[in-house]
């Protein structure tokens, strides 16, 4: 092999060994707030009272939760978890503005942990609606949970909706 091709075979094996080396970045990952990445934000409620009262967020929407009661989950309900209350809650909305509650995300707790929403669309407890509601109409939604702990512990229900907290309730299990 002649000299300038030796010269020419150097050169770039240099400049791919300096072009490589550049690609690979440190090897340690930059993560400034690993609980950012995992854990909801919390927010604070719109309004916040007991089962049974009327609470109204700031845009003027209008939410009464029933106080919870017994419910027998049926023979195709999904959710329900053994040895756990059942319990049923009754959601009255009245919107002042479109309210759109396909990603109404309802959550609920005791002292003893999370509570599972229960599907039973057999007997009318389907989840949140997926359709908006339009300014003025009034609609209720059938609501059932799962719950671990014992007749009257406490709970904690609450409603959010398109990353805003609107509703949050306490009272106890039936």
């Amino acid at each position: 092999m002649s000299a300038k091709k030796k010269a020419c075979a150097a050169i770039s094996s240099v400049g791919l060994v300096l072009t490589l080396s550049a690609c690979g970045g440190s090897s340690a990952p930059v993560v400034k707030d690993s609980k950012a990445l995992v854990e909801a934000p919390v927010l604070k409620a719109q309004a916040s009272g007991a089962f049974g009262a009327a609470l109204m967020t700031t845009d003027g929407s209008s939410f009464t939760l029933s106080s919870p009661a017994p419910m027998t989950p049926g023979h195709y309900a999904s959710g329900q978890l053994p040895g756990q209350i059942n319990d049923a809650i009754s959601i009255a909305v009245t919107p002042k503005a479109s309210l759109n509650l396909a990603s109404m995300i309802v959550t609920a707790s005791t002292p003893a942990g999370a509570c599972a929403d229960i599907l039973d669309g057999d007997n009318g407890f389907n989840g949140a609606p997926q359709t908006a509601l339009a300014a003025g109409s009034a609609t209720t939604i059938k609501w059932a949970i799962s719950c671990p702990g014992k007749s009257g512990d406490a709970l904690t229900f609450a409603i959010n909706n398109n990353n805003a907290s609107l509703v949050e309730v306490t009272g106890k299990l039936s």
